[in-house]
């Protein structure tokens, strides 16, 4: 699997950024953009006496081996994106950011990112693995009010927009209680983004969250926890781009 970058900004440009980034996938110009134009991705919401003009929407494509498209994103905003390993959490499940193990005894979360860094108003991905004891059950969605469903909830102060897709739970009946719940039991896995706030200093950065859980068995229900996490997250600053 490779990964290339393509932008209408000059070999210098180029060059100065990825060194600053520790870039090491090719980085390639296309200046004039010929290439940019060819793909029909010419960024038609600038202005042409802008000097931004040329620039593409910003987006991105998956190729597989065989060089066919996989998967494309393509945003109308370059101020809100997802980073690529973003993208390739979501098409292979794959995780390579901080992570932290929530170990609430007979429910455990493994909560990850798909990067150790990013930088402001970008998109990452989040991957949470569960593993629930046997014998105990946790609760999905709809609910009635009485009962709390699973959740992982990110602090606002640095996430702006969250979202954690989970699978479908198991429609369950309880003879005891007269009702048919949804839970999920032994290991699932949620898959997710959450977009950083604008304008974050750079820096290390603790994300925080919350783990919501109400955990039962055939017999019994235990009282609703709320535990607490948080994630080392680097915020990159961007380096402004040398005067064409």
């Amino acid at each position: 699997m490779n990964v290339a970058a393509i932008s209408y900004d000059s070999e210098s440009v180029l060059s100065r950024f990825s060194d600053a980034h520790h870039i090491t996938y090719p980085m390639l110009s296309d200046q004039g953009s010929a290439v940019i134009r060819r793909f029909g991705i010419l960024n038609t919401n600038v202005p042409t006496d802008v000097r931004f003009y040329g620039i593409p929407f910003p987006g991105q494509y998956l190729l597989a081996a065989d060089g066919t498209v996989k998967s494309k994103l393509f945003l109308a905003d370059y101020q809100e994106r997802p980073t690529a390993t973003a993208v390739l959490l979501k098409e292979f499940g794959t995780a390579k950011g901080n992570s932290v193990v929530v170990d609430a005894g007979d429910v455990k979360a493994r909560i990850a990112l798909s990067d150790v860094r990013a930088f402001s108003g970008q998109q990452l991905g989040v991957a949470v693995d569960f593993d629930i004891a046997p014998g105990w059950h946790v609760y999905g969605k709809p609910l009635p009010e009485e009962y709390t469903p699973t959740t992982v909830t990110f602090d606002n102060d640095l996430v702006s927009g969250q979202k954690l897709d989970f699978p479908k739970p198991t429609p369950v009946k309880f003879e005891l209680l007269g009702e048919t719940l949804p839970v999920y039991q032994g290991r699932f896995k949620a898959v997710g983004d959450i977009l950083l706030q604008q304008k974050l200093a750079p820096g290390e950065h603790q994300l925080g969250g919350t783990l919501s859980f109400q955990e039962c068995n055939d017999n019994l229900c235990k009282m609703p926890q709320q535990t607490r996490f948080g994630i080392p997250l680097r915020i990159d600053s961007l380096v402004p781009a040398t005067p064409k």
